[in-house]
This record gives C-alpha cells, sequence and structure tokens, in this order.
C-alpha cells in the first residue's frame, strides 16, 4: 500500500495524517460520511486541505498502537477475542453508515486503544479496497498470529486460522467469522465508556468484563493483564486489625488496680505516724503506681486504633530501576585497588564505552538509574506495559520507549504520550524517534534525566 502516512501534534491533540489521492475530493460521499459522524470503534477524522492537497487527519491523542501494547507482550484467548469482537463490531457499525468494511485498514500500527474509553479502535480509509488488494491489508492477522501464545491452544488454532482466511481473495472479517473460530463461547457485546473527561495521566485502569466466560458460568475471563480486585471491606465501617476493637475487661481493671495502689500508698503517709524515711518510701511507692497506671490506660488508648499490616499485594509498587554495581559503591575495595600501585593502562573500544551509558535521574527522580544496555525499554505508569515505572501523574501509562538502534545507538521514541516527550528542551512529535547520547537532557512530562 501507498499510503503517505505522518503524525502531527498541535496545541492540544495527536494526529495520524493520510494525504489522500487526486481522485479524493469532498464530493466523495464516503468521505463526508467519515468525516461527518463520529463512529464507535472508527478513529473520528476530519478533512483539511493544506497547499491544495486533501489530508485526513484521525485524532489518536493518548491512545496507543497495538503494535506498542504488544510489543513485548504475548497474547491469550481473552485479549485476540477482545481484539477481534472490537474489530467485527467496527465493521457492523460501518455498514450503518453505508461504509465498506473493507476498506478498513488491517495494520498493528492502525489499530489503536484508549485506556480511559476501555476500548479499541481502527482506521477507516475510503475506497482503500478499491485501490489495494485484500492479501495486502492483512498485516493485523499475521501481527496476531505471530503474537498469540503458542501454549494456548485455542488461540493460538484461531488466529493461525484467521491468518490462512485472511489471504483468500474478497476476504472481510465478520462477527460470522468471529463466531466461527471461537464457537458459542463468545459473546459481542455493546462496550461500556467509563470517565470519558478525565485527563490520561489522572485515569486509572478499569478494565471491562472480557468478551469471552469462562466454563463456570458467569465467572469472566480477565484479560492476561489485569488482576482481580481485592474483596471488599465489610460492612459497618474498616477492617479490624489486630488490637481493634472495644478494650478487654483485664485491660481496665489492671490500671485501676494500679490507681488503688497509688491512692493507698499516698493515703498510708497521710494518716499513719511514720518515720520521714518510711514516708518517703510510701510516697515514692504512690508515684510509680501512679505512673504505671497511666501508662496503661495510654496502652489500652493506642491498641483501639485500627492497625493493619500492609501486605505485599496492597504495597505500591516501586518503581523499576538498575542498581549499579556494589564494587562501585565499595571504598574498602576502592582503598585496596589504589594501594596495589599503578597498573597497565587498558584500551576501552567505542561499542565498550557506548553499552556504559545509562539514564540518570534528576530532581524528583534522583536516585533513578535507567540501564540503555539492556534495551529495549518501555517507560510508563501501567504496570504490565512499562517496564520501567515512573512515580508521576504527568507521565502517560506508555508514555516512550527507547530501544536499540541499527548502529548500537539508543533510540527514544515517543509514544504519542500526552505531555510530550522532550530532549534538549525540544518535544518530539507523536512517534517520533530520535537517536539519545551522553551529556542530552531527555524529560518525561515533568520527570527528568540525564544519559551520562
Amino acid at each position: 500500500m501507498d499510503l503517505e502516512i505522518s503524525y502531527y501534534r498541535d496545541a492540544l491533540k495527536s494526529y495520524m495524517t493520510i494525504r489522500c489521492p487526486e481522485e479524493a475530493r469532498e464530493a466523495d460521499y464516503r468521505f463526508r460520511m467519515a468525516a461527518s459522524n463520529p463512529i464507535e470503534g472508527i478513529l473520528h477524522c476530519s478533512l483539511r486541505r493544506i497547499d491544495g492537497e486533501i489530508y485526513l487527519y484521525y485524532e489518536v491523542s493518548a491512545r496507543q498502537k497495538l503494535s506498542h501494547m504488544f510489543a513485548d507482550r504475548i497474547l491469550d484467548t481473552a485479549d485476540l477475542s477482545r481484539i477481534l469482537s472490537s474489530l467485527a463490531q467496527a465493521g457492523t457499525r460501518l455498514s450503518g453508515y453505508l461504509l465498506d468494511a473493507a476498506d478498513l485498514l488491517l495494520g498493528p500500527d492502525r489499530g489503536y486503544y484508549d485506556f480511559s474509553e476501555n476500548r479499541y479502535y481502527f482506521t477507516y480509509y475510503p475506497g482503500l479496497s478499491e485501490r489495494v488488494k485484500p492479501s495486502e491489508n492483512r498485516a493485523l492477522f499475521a501481527f496476531l498470529a505471530e503474537k498469540t501464545d503458542s501454549s494456548d491452544r485455542e488461540a493460538a488454532g484461531a488466529a493461525y486460522q484467521l491468518d490462512a482466511l485472511s489471504e483468500m481473495p474478497g476476504f472481510v472479517f465478520t462477527e460470522k467469522i468471529l463466531r466461527d473460530l471461537f464457537g458459542e463461547r463468545i459473546q459481542v457485546p455493546e462496550e461500556s465508556f467509563e470517565n470519558p473527561e478525565a485527563g490520561e495521566a489522572d485515569r486509572e485502569d478499569d478494565w471491562s468484563e472480557s468478551f469471552l466466560s469462562k466454563e463456570k458460568e458467569g465467572e469472566p475471563l480477565l484479560p492476561a493483564w489485569e488482576t482481580p480486585l481485592p474483596a471488599a471491606d465489610p460492612p459497618g465501617g474498616e477492617k479490624k486489625g489486630r488490637g481493634a476493637g472495644k478494650p478487654g475487661l483485664l485491660s481496665i481493671l489492671v490500671p485501676a488496680a494500679f490507681f488503688a495502689a497509688a491512692a493507698a500508698f499516698a493515703a498510708a503517709g497521710q494518716l499513719l505516724p511514720l518515720p520521714v524515711r518510711t514516708l518517703r518510701l510510701f510516697t515514692a511507692g504512690a508515684l510509680a503506681a501512679g505512673a504505671a497506671g497511666i501508662l496503661l490506660v495510654l496502652r489500652a488508648l493506642i491498641r483501639r486504633v485500627p492497625f493493619r499490616r500492609k501486605k505485599e499485594a496492597d504495597r505500591e509498587p516501586l518503581p523499576e530501576m538498575t542498581r549499579l554495581p556494589a564494587d562501585e559503591f565499595d571504598f574498602w575495595k576502592q582503598e585496596e585497588k589504589e594501594d596495589k600501585g599503578p597498573a597497565e593502562t587498558v584500551f576501552v573500544s567505542a561499542a565498550a564505552a557506548q553499552s556504559e551509558k545509562r539514564l540518570y535521574g534528576n530532581g524528583k527522580a534522583k536516585g533513578m538509574v535507567i540501564d540503555l544496555d539492556a534495551l529495549p525499554h518501555t517507560i510508563g505508569t501501567a504496570a504490565g506495559f512499562a517496564d520501567v515505572l515512573l512515580d508521576d501523574s504527568s507521565v502517560s501509562r506508555m508514555h516512550a520507549r527507547i530501544s536499540q538502534g541499527p548502529d548500537q545507538t539508543p533510540v527514544l521514541t515517543d509514544l504519542n504520550s500526552t505531555n510530550g516527550t522532550w530532549v534538549n528542551g525540544i518535544r518530539l512529535q507523536p512517534e517520533e524517534s530520535i537517536r539519545i547520547g551522553k551529556g542530552d537532557v531527555i524529560r518525561f512530562g515533568e520527570t527528568e534525566f540525564c544519559c551520562r
């Protein structure tokens, strides 16, 4: 397919742009229909004329390509059926607007996922089927077959069967083919939106139920990356932890006994004719008993405050970082090396020096180190999608990716982030890639690193 595709970001939104051919004019009802009607599951587009050329602008703000989402992940039955269900529904909705599902761009870089809306989106290009053969528009199915877990027989069988079907002349993916692949286990309900107006950096991951159900009726099969929520607290307030609840009878009687002893010592010292030395002993005993009683009362009050140790699963994940070798912090070993006297200089090749590059955090990220020798890395806040997690609300779930360039130089790519990826004060365009090296200052949202 010979399509001129680029990416652009204005002050507020990000776009994928496709230049339309000469014969594409506003007179073609398909272009007007696609631009005038927001269709669920289809990237909304607008027609723009720039320097005599017509472009389709598809809004992709805060959305991730399938190729990025599953770059380092595998798909199981739930993942595969969810993607295919969304694709089948998108084709059905297009037909309601007299648009052809065969005009969907079926590539892993043309399908997107919106974390906030919990929905997959696909790209509709009017008249695509008239310009390309179906066999040239099947990269998505080949990608799904490659990424599907081979140990999941149902998913692998469906993915490879679909990949083979897509090579047939006139193939168009429909809900009927979806049900033929998965049988009666597949469900295609309407997807629901969840707080679509929330900013990406402030949104919480909220996965809807999978389209597949387990053999046990009514029990949803969660996507591979989703973790079930912890059980809700019992009715009636907070959970009771160690020492919570009403004080026992013993915690009341023991302090009372000490206070009674203190009162008895004090009364005896005042009423009985005792020597001065004995009187001092009685006074000291009264003070000691009173202090012990006060301490026991305070202990009982503190124990009434609910207290619960955080379980390992409740703890917030720490940002992943690469620790420096222990030898670099072992000052004793450094002194021993110095005492041995001068040693011969060892030649270090350019490749070895390059592999020692690291990103060192500045400001709020001080202490974090990202090793550029073990690439690729995906930077973001979504556990399971990013392997370098940053605790910063200005960072997107999948913010940027660092990969190895053809000459072994680290390459930084912005993953359509909300607040941008910056290199030396210059913001990258969505999907833009740039080489990084020593001395570069890199910023993900408001989190800054320096390459050294």
